[in-house]
């Protein structure tokens, strides 16, 4: 969605996932940046937060699905997150999925008050934790994230689908052990050597291979690239191995079909759109891929 840059605004925001789900988009997403160091060329520093972007979101739609991509949770007090976000879901029940990352920006980490190191075994307490108290425990102990003696409510009338992004080994055997793997942006060869190894994880878990949806970004231009300064996204949040797929709605179709064919299941298109004008152009152009046989 426009959560950022100069074409964000509420009015937009709420245009945008408007017309999405009327189009039958299945879901719509926010990012997370809580604090942009201002020597990071690149990313602006108008970052809105994500679940209150959400929320409003929420209040404006009624099927499409609400999600982070991702959110970073060591920025977060978990306790008063899993409280957060169990309020979003009960206000869009069944609608939202949690897209979390380990983080990796370490300006990020400092001023937020919480060390990088270890942050991955921060991010498996805190799911943890989120899922104990979503479940009704009134006790959780962990390293990073404990309780004992107190309840969570409102509590998800169904489980949170936890998505986790990142392409790193580790990420990869998290995703496996959660509903969904957000995969950056690479060449369709890395794209399937990530996913064997996600798979061989599966495997080794006893999991099938239905129990996490396979996704990857995809940040797009249609027609003319944007110059370098217009790319808002080229530093920090840039999607991974390779540039941002520029052309018409046919050539993104052609696009994705190795990556279907590799056991691509969901894709998150990413618009590279600076203006209001731009972003209704790209989605109502995008309704084009959704429901439509993709050939080579």
């Amino acid at each position: 969605m426009p959560q950022l840059g100069r074409a964000a605004s509420p009015g937009l925001l709420i245009e945008v996932a408007r017309m999405a789900e009327e189009a039958g988009f299945d879901d719509v997403w926010t990012a997370d940046h809580v604090a942009v160091p201002t020597d990071l060329e690149g990313m602006p520093s108008f970052f809105p937060e994500p679940v209150p972007l959400l929320s409003a979101v929420a209040a404006h739609t009624d099927r499409v699905g609400l999600g982070t991509s991702v959110l970073i949770p060591a920025y977060r007090n978990p306790m008063q997150f899993a409280k957060q976000w169990a309020t979003l879901d009960w206000l869009a029940p069944g609608r939202t999925i949690l897209g979390v990352g380990a983080g990796w920006l370490e300006p990020e980490f400092e001023a937020c008050g919480v060390p990088m190191v270890r942050r991955a075994q921060r991010l498996d307490d805190y799911l943890g934790g989120w899922q104990a108290a979503w479940s009704g425990a009134t006790e959780y102990q962990s390293e990073h994230f404990s309780f004992t003696g107190v309840r969570v409510n409102p509590r998800p009338a169904t489980p949170i689908p936890v998505w986790v992004g990142g392409s790193s080994p580790g990420a990869l055997r998290r995703a496996a052990r959660c509903d969904g793997w957000m995969g950056t942006w690479a060449p369709p060869e890395v794209f399937a050597e990530r996913l064997a190894l996600l798979r061989a994880e599966q495997d080794r878990l006893g999991r099938a291979p239905g129990d996490t949806t396979i996704s990857i970004h995809m940040e797009l231009r249609l027609g003319d690239p944007l110059a370098d300064a217009g790319r808002w996204s080229v530093v920090g949040d840039g999607y991974g191995d390779r540039e941002m797929v520029v052309g018409d709605v046919d050539h993104i179709a052609r696009t994705l079909v190795p990556y279907i064919d590799a056991g691509l299941e969901h894709v998150l298109l990413v618009p590279l759109a600076p203006t209001p004008h731009d972003w209704h152009h790209h989605v109502q152009t995008l309704t084009h891929l959704l429901g439509q046989p993709i050939d080579p």
